[in-house]
């Protein structure tokens, strides 16, 4: 294995085993993982810095910036072997180049999967939805004994040094034994493709949700608005109400999606923001890249065949349904360059529907419909009421 291609080989015939010679660096984290940047600690390959960026979905994205946390694991490589799905996993990863790659950590948390787990779902559900190209490559890999203790002595110094932001903190990894630690069991990780950008030639990274990409099929017949327009409207309703700050315009995932330009170019400019949006010729350029690439066009299919009766109506255990939510979750990773636009589709967190995750969904959707976001008929002075200013989506 010298590296990982985008959306290879659903399934390959062994898992490399993690050499516990290797380096890691803090890249960044979100509520269910951590990211690390990986290599050797005598040839340390990283990619020129960028800004650092915190991640506030459950998957920290597959491309950040380095902050100089370094955490050596120098207690000998691993030559084992182990079985998954009864493939034998040698130790092969000892001679691979890290320079592209990223390492994926799993945090304590009841309510996720164990990431042999997630990658037998993502190499059996997810990766034969879509064709080679359109995903970031990823691999599952064994982890040697030490490394997640080293990791979660790393995250402990990053909190008492106020690197680690505070909302993350008191969380750890899974897979450390030491009585000590949160305990709970983990013998894998992700090994993903890195999307970091060379800042060096102008190459930046765009990270976004599509996110609804077909109305709810819930929605009112009378609706105005999309169900992403929709619930965005209703957190900023519920956040101004608890005195905090919010956003209620953004992108319309129907606009993303026409086949319109001026449309589609209306929600790049969301995408960009200021002040690469005020850059025509780069929004006209962005914009032809996302209309031209196969992503959308899938997502949106798939979206309104795996769940023709919405929240309200489906089997929230139907491996159907639940990915479609998936798929409404998944983020976008788009590089571009002075002369290149790549885009990749990534951060495929399962979802179960359990831990209360169900009934949100079912509250939420109701509040939509009954509060009036879908329709417009919402109570409340906001600012969308000014002439103008009106929220209306269109398919």
């Amino acid at each position: 294995m010298s590296t990982i291609q985008a959306t290879g080989s659903h399934v390959g015939p062994s898992v490399p085993v993690l050499p516990d010679g290797l380096a890691l660096k803090y890249v960044a984290e979100g509520a269910a993982n951590v990211i690390w940047r990986i290599s050797f600690p005598d040839r340390q390959l990283t990619p020129p810095p960028t800004v650092i960026e915190e991640s506030s979905g459950p998957t920290p994205p597959p491309s950040e910036v380095d902050i100089g946390t370094d955490i050596g694991i120098h207690t000998g490589k691993e030559n084992g072997s182990t079985k998954t799905n009864g493939a034998d996993a040698t130790a092969t990863a000892t001679t691979t180049d890290y320079s592209n790659l990223l390492l994926r950590l799993r945090k304590c948390l009841p309510s996720s999967e164990s990431n042999l787990l997630a990658y037998e779902y993502l190499s059996s559900v997810i990766m034969p939805l879509f064709p080679p190209g359109v995903m970031v490559g990823q691999e599952l890999a064994k982890l040697p004994p030490k490394l997640v203790e080293r990791a979660n002595d790393t995250l402990h110094h990053l909190e008492k040094s106020g690197v680690r932001p505070a909302h993350r903190q008191h969380l750890y990894l899974a897979g450390d034994s030491r009585p000590s630690e949160q305990q709970m069991e983990e013998g894998y990780a992700f090994l993903l493709e890195d999307m970091t950008p060379n800042t060096s030639i102008g190459e930046f990274l765009l990270e976004f949700k599509a996110k609804w990409l077909v109305q709810s099929p819930n929605a009112p017949n009378d609706w105005k608005r999309c169900r992403t327009c929709a619930l965005r409207l209703r957190k900023y309703s519920k956040s101004i109400k608890k005195g905090k700050h919010a956003e209620w315009r953004g992108i319309c995932p129907f606009d993303l999606a026409s086949d319109d330009q001026k449309r589609a170019k209306n929600a790049v400019r969301w995408i960009l923001q200021h002040p690469r949006c005020e850059n025509e010729k780069l929004v006209n350029r962005v914009t032809a890249a996302l209309m031209g690439c196969p992503q959308l066009s899938i997502l949106k299919d798939l979206q309104a065949s795996l769940d023709p009766k919405g929240i309200l109506g489906a089997d929230h255990k139907s491996k159907e349904f639940l990915t479609a939510m998936t798929l409404r979750d998944c983020t976008f990773y788009v590089k571009v360059s002075p002369t290149d636009v790549q885009a990749r589709l990534g951060d495929f967190d399962v979802k179960s529907g359990e831990a209360g995750k169900s009934e949100y969904w079912i509250e939420t959707e109701r509040e939509l419909i009954n509060e009036g976001w879908y329709a417009g008929t919402e109570e409340g002075d906001y600012p969308w009421k000014a002439e103008g200013l009106e929220v209306v989506c269109r398919v």
